[in-house]
């Protein structure tokens, strides 16, 4: 009976502790765009955290509580990495593209700069 008791308290005690667990909701991601529009914002760049759905996305985007998916060329990728190490604000121009996959749109970036 004792044993009994000493596991319904330490079910009790898992159950509780998984149920004040907050769950990580991923960030808001802006609904798809037909491909080829022109994109122009600014907001803060992160490196992408994961496996994309197309190898060529490499960077977060946020701007006004949305997160854009972002590939570049290698010197937009020069700038974009350095905005991400200093938390910087970067102002971004490209066009929207598809991966392989129904739910991939991407910005191809044309032009980052940083912005104070």
């Amino acid at each position: 009976m004792k044993k009994f008791l000493n596991l319904f308290i330490a079910g009790a005690a898992v159950a509780g502790m998984t149920g004040c667990a907050q769950i990580k909701k991923p960030a808001a991601q802006m609904r798809a765009v037909p491909a080829g529009v022109r994109f122009d914002q600014v907001g803060s760049v992160t490196l992408f955290p994961g496996e994309p759905c197309t190898w060529q996305i490499m960077f977060n985007f946020r701007s006004a509580g949305l997160t854009v998916w972002l590939a570049a060329p290698k010197h937009e990728t020069k700038t974009l990495t350095e905005a991400a190490k200093n938390n910087g604000r970067v102002h971004i121009s490209g066009k929207w593209r598809r991966g392989g996959q129904s739910n991939c749109s991407y910005v191809e970036v044309t032009s980052a700069e940083v912005t104070r």
